[in-house]
C-alpha cells in the first residue's frame, strides 16, 4: 500500500465497523447501513495508517468481542483492555440472551504507547441517541488517555474537533485503497 505510506501516521484511531455478525435480522443493523464481513474488516490496512506507537479504540457489541480481538491483531494492535459504555436509555435494549444496555470498546496498543492518566475506570455512563450513534464522551476519554495527535476516526458519521475522519456517510479526509467511499471522488490523488 505505497500510497498510504506517504500519509500522516495516526497515534490514536477510533473505529466502529459495520459488523455483519448477528446484524441481519429484522432488528439488525442491516436495516440502517451496509455491513462488512469479519474478513473485510480484518483486511483493512489500518496498520499502514497508524504510527509505530499507537492506540486503537475498536467498538464492539457483546457478540463481537472475540472478533474485535482478532481485528485488532490483524490491524497490528495487541488488545489490552475493554472500556464499557453503560447506556442511559428508556426501556430494555436488544439482545440474543440478555437485554443489552452496554457496548464496549476494545483498546489495543501497537508498539509502546503508555496511557497518560491512571484514573480512567473501565466504564463510563452516557445517554443513547440515534441508531449506532456513539457518545461524544468517548472522544474526550481517548484524548485524555492518549493525548498525542494526530487522531483518526474510521467509519465516522460526524466530525469531532481535531480528528480526521473516514467513512461512507461523511466527507472523508483520507482515502483507503480498496475501500472506496462516496467522498473519494472529491479527493485529488495522493502522491
Amino acid at each position: 500500500m505505497d500510497n498510504i505510506k506517504h500519509r500522516k501516521l495516526y497515534k490514536t484511531i477510533m473505529a466502529d465497523p459495520p459488523w455483519d455478525i448477528n446484524q441481519k435480522g429484522k432488528r439488525g443493523a442491516i436495516r440502517h447501513y451496509d455491513l462488512m464481513t469479519l474478513e473485510q474488516i480484518k483486511a483493512m490496512p489500518v496498520n499502514d495508517l497508524s504510527d509505530e506507537n499507537a492506540v486503537c479504540f475498536l467498538w464492539v457489541t457483546n457478540s463481537t468481542i472475540d472478533a474485535g480481538h482478532d481485528v485488532l491483531r490483524a490491524w497490528g494492535f495487541e488488545p489490552k483492555s475493554v472500556l464499557t459504555w453503560i447506556k442511559f436509555r428508556p426501556g430494555l435494549g436488544l439482545g440474543m440472551v440478555f437485554r443489552n444496555n452496554t457496548e464496549h470498546v476494545v483498546v489495543g496498543i501497537k508498539g509502546k504507547y503508555p496511557i497518560a492518566v491512571h484514573n480512567q475506570p473501565s466504564w463510563f455512563f452516557a445517554p443513547t441517541s440515534d441508531h449506532s450513534h456513539k457518545p461524544e464522551e468517548i472522544f474526550a476519554i481517548a484524548e485524555r488517555c492518549y493525548p498525542n495527535p494526530p487522531f483518526l476516526e474510521l467509519f465516522a458519521r460526524r466530525r469531532q474537533l481535531g480528528w480526521d475522519v473516514w467513512g461512507n456517510e461523511i466527507d472523508s479526509d483520507i482515502t483507503i485503497p480498496g475501500y472506496p467511499v462516496p467522498s473519494d471522488k472529491n479527493h485529488r490523488k495522493e502522491k
